[in-house]
């Protein structure tokens, strides 16, 4: 019952994380959030608030990945229905936009539809391309991190960090080898990362308390260091607006020390048995067509207009908007791949039976 419990907790972070996805693609592609060089108004300061509180949520669903996968059985199988899942919904909903007239999808070239016929190659969902990569080679990442001690393990995260996530995290210029968290090499990172936690854990943050409360002093880090340096940009004509966009990567230092200590918040959180358990654990198998469906390159960018974001743009309107808009796309998202979930299933069951 114990396992149960823990896996609900961890199911739930997987809901939080991806209504943490939505709402930062609320954010900026719906440009909701204005540069800090420009404004320093009260209500955008909220609004990077919210994205500091967010910005965790890749790293947090690769970490719950990794935790999961250095001791699971790997499968081609998952690969399969890893990869027509993306399918349906890069191929899926193009088609479905143009028979309903959405879109610009009648003007589409040779290339637009490349780019949904092979999505992994053109980067259509950039994270599935680097999961997808990750997934691969998770088998020889599993059999090495096996023959380490807990010290050589620490020290090859260390050395990893050294490379990709200090120095962005404290020049203010760019690095010809950041990728700012958006490729498989810092997906291997986060994997690692994962695997020690299973493995040894994390002792300052070995409670919930600690962690929330770690996470929690982190968020106002990356908000006030982001927010002194806009203003150090704006005041004071130093050239740092480079460094302050870099805190919101999902390589930065800090916003990496703030999603592990999220993920361990809710490592060490228990969730009764109940109706509110079982609710969690059958929401949260739906959540990545939430990303596949809002993120297809068709809607991408309409999603924002249908809801009308720039109707309450300068607005403190624009937090009650953004919290409802978010559930909607969540929801929605959620009922389409429950439907997606259940036709693949019946699909299968009558290719078996054939």
């Amino acid at each position: 019952m114990k396992q149960k419990a823990r896996q609900a907790n961890i199911e739930l972070l997987r809901i939080v994380a991806m209504l943490m996805v939505v709402m930062l693609h609320y954010l900026t592609k719906g440009e909701a959030t204005v540069s800090m060089v420009e404004n320093l108004g009260p209500l955008n300061m909220i609004l990077w608030f919210i994205k500091a509180l967010c910005v965790v949520a890749v790293n947090v669903y690769v970490l719950i990945s990794g935790y999961f996968l250095l001791e699971a059985k790997w499968k081609v199988s998952r690969l399969v229905s890893l990869w027509l899942q993306m399918m349906f919904y890069s191929l899926g909903v193009p088609l479905v936009c143009l028979m309903l007239g959405v879109g610009d999808i009648k003007q589409w070239g040779l290339y637009d539809w490349i780019n949904v016929v092979f999505p992994i190659q053109m980067e259509h969902y950039w994270f599935i391309t680097a999961y997808l990569i990750l997934y691969i080679l998770v088998p020889v990442l599993s059999a090495g991190v096996k023959q380490l001690n807990q010290k050589q393990h620490g020290w090859m995260i260390a050395g990893l960090l050294l490379v990709i996530s200090v120095p962005k995290s404290v020049l203010p210029i760019g690095i010809p080898t950041d990728r700012y968290g958006y490729d498989f090499g810092w997906f291997i990172c986060l994997y690692l990362i994962a695997a020690y936690i299973r493995l040894y854990g994390v002792k300052f943050l070995n409670n919930k308390r600690k962690a929330l409360f770690t996470y929690g002093v982190l968020v106002v880090l990356i908000w006030g260091v982001s927010g002194g340096l806009g203003w150090l940009t704006r005041e004071k004509g130093l050239p740092l607006s480079y460094a302050m966009d870099m805190v919101h990567c999902y390589n930065h230092i800090l916003v990496l020390a703030a999603s592990v200590a999220l993920f361990c918040g809710f490592m060490y959180l228990r969730i009764p048995r109940g109706i509110f358990g079982k609710v969690i654990c059958g929401v949260a198998p739906y959540t990545f067509g939430v990303y596949l469906l809002h993120e297809n390159i068709v809607i991408r960018l309409l999603w924002q207009e249908w809801f009308g974001i720039t109707s309450v743009q300068g607005s403190f309107r624009f937090l009650p908007h953004m919290i409802v808009t978010v559930l909607v796309v969540f929801g929605i998202g959620v009922v389409v791949d429950y439907l997606r979930a259940y036709c693949f299933d019946k699909t299968k069951k009558v290719l078996k039976k054939s």
